[in-house]
This record gives structure tokens, C-alpha cells and sequence, in this order.
């Protein structure tokens, strides 16, 4: 879509940023801090279905902090309650992004039954589509993509290894072109979430820490979308 206005994103990149400081803010324990900020993300989804929106993909845990952080077992907990409770709402299509090896390394073996490397009869149903990326790193996906398509092609694939191929790839992981990515607590960066998708998406950021991400907060985001001229990075 081009010309004056974006219209409704059809795909939303979220980074829920700054539960840790909301907890910090507030003199509660950090956990809380996660766990406000899961009940906030499921709340924005179902503000994402009402407006129309078609997929959304969250940043739950970057590769980088799952090596890092030191409340990891706070944010795995928090992880898993969020995954039951998008499993629970029935009617959406839940796809965990994040490499096999990595989630069981994780303890998180049974979100990687989730992960689809391939087309999943699941993307013919309606209902919104979510993707949660969990121990992800854009740049590793991108060498996934490029990984796939050599195996299924093998020499041959080389030829005909470009752009196209590698967001074919993406695509049917689940993971098409961003229209918008938005970020939470102030941070003006992407930090590689959806580092090839991105290419055209318009980026939105937010001050507020996101347990504070009201329906506000999420109407301003499509609101500053809407009111943009895309230019498809011209």
C-alpha cells in the first residue's frame, strides 16, 4: 500500500520492552514485572484482531539476553504462562520462532512442537496468526532460510539463490514482510527482530515501559501508521 496513508498494518512487529524496569519502578518483584507485561501482550493481540491486523510477531526473548540475563528462569516462566494463555484463546494460530536446539537447551522442548519449518494446513484457517520468537536472533534466521534452500535444492540451489528465494523462505515459516514495528520503553533501535523483513516496515517507539503500553499507546502506533506516506524505503 502507498500514498498518503498506511491504512491497517497487516503484519506488526512487536518489541515489549521494559518489564524489568516497570518492576524496578514500582518496588515490585521482577517477576511481577514479566508477568504484567504477558497479560499486556495479550491484550494488545486482541487489540491487533480488532483492527484488523493479520499477523503479529513478538520479541519474547532474544538469543543474546537468553546467554545473558540473569532473571532468564523469570522470563522463561513468563514465556510459558503467555504461550498457555494464546493457546487457550482458541481461535488464534501460534507459531513459536526459535531454533529447535536452541528452546530445548532452554528447557523449553515443548514450544518447539510449535515451530513450523514448513507450510502447516493451520495457515488455511482464519484468525489472527502469532508469531512468538523466543531465543531468536535475526541474523540467524536469515542463515536458516539460506540453509533450507540449499538442502532442498542442493548445487543447483545456488543458482537461483537470491532475495526473492530467501523471502519465499521467511514467508513460509510464517514470517512475510513487516509493515510495522513497534517498540516499547523509549529504546530507538531493532536490535536485529526481523532483520530482512524489516527493509520497508515503519518503525514506531514508544516512551512508554510496556505493562504501561495502553489502548492509547497501541492506538497512537496506528494512528502515526496510518497517517504516514509509504515509500517502500525510497
Amino acid at each position: 500500500m502507498s500514498g498518503p496513508g498506511g491504512g491497517v498494518p497487516r503484519h506488526v512487529g512487536i518489541v515489549p520492552d521494559g518489564n524489568r524496569r516497570w518492576a524496578r519502578l514500582h518496588g515490585v518483584p521482577v517477576h511481577e514485572g514479566y508477568r504484567r507485561g504477558a497479560a499486556r501482550t495479550l491484550e494488545v493481540l486482541r487489540w491487533c484482531e480488532q483492527a484488523g491486523v493479520e499477523t503479529v510477531t513478538v520479541w519474547a526473548l532474544s538469543l543474546d539476553n537468553a546467554a545473558k540475563r540473569q532473571e532468564l528462569p523469570v522470563m522463561l516462566d513468563a514465556i510459558s504462562a503467555l504461550t498457555q494463555a494464546l493457546t487457550a484463546e482458541g481461535q488464534w494460530r501460534l507459531n513459536v520462532l526459535g531454533s529447535p536446539e536452541h528452546l530445548k537447551n532452554l528447557g523449553l522442548s515443548a514450544l518447539s512442537a510449535r515451530t513450523r519449518h514448513s507450510g502447516d494446513p493451520a495457515d488455511a484457517m482464519g484468525g489472527l496468526r502469532i508469531n512468538l520468537a523466543v531465543a531468536y536472533d535475526g541474523r540467524e534466521e536469515v542463515l536458516a532460510a539460506v540453509r533450507a534452500l540449499l538442502a532442498q535444492g542442493g548445487a543447483q540451489a545456488l543458482e537461483g539463490l537470491d532475495g526473492e528465494a530467501v523471502s519465499g523462505q521467511l514467508a513460509r515459516w510464517g514470517q512475510p514482510d513487516c509493515d510495522l514495528i513497534v517498540r516499547a520503553s523509549g529504546e530507538q533501535r531493532l536490535s536485529g527482530f526481523l532483520l530482512w523483513q524489516s527493509v520497508v516496515a515503519e518503525l514506531y517507539f514508544s516512551p512508554q515501559l510496556w505493562p504501561d503500553f495502553d489502548r492509547a499507546s497501541f492506538d497512537a502506533a496506528l494512528a502515526s501508521f496510518a497517517a504516514r506516506e509509504r515509500r517502500f524505503g525510497a
